[in-house]
């Protein structure tokens, strides 16, 4: 099976705060879709002004999530089952 990894950056000092919260509402928009995913995450890079969220789902759901979503970017990932 084919996964994707959708990333949206948040930068600045309020970039962690904004990225937990965009993370809270990704998880209330997945829900209430009824969008089956792997993971959900966030990760701080070693740039302290840079925060991520990131979500890996099917390749199967990318097209829907792309366009509701619009993610910053994008990777493939391979993932174990």
């Amino acid at each position: 099976m084919e996964y994707v990894k959708m990333i949206w950056d948040f930068m600045g000092e309020a970039g962690q705060n904004t990225a937990k919260h965009f993370e809270i509402h990704l998880k209330e928009f997945l829900s209430r879709d009824q969008v089956p995913y792997k993971k959900i995450g966030m990760e701080t890079p070693i740039e302290q002004q840079h925060n991520l969220i990131y979500l890996i789902v099917e390749m199967s759901y990318v097209d829907q999530l792309r366009a509701a979503l619009k993610p910053h970017r994008g990777q493939k990932v391979t993932l174990e089952d």
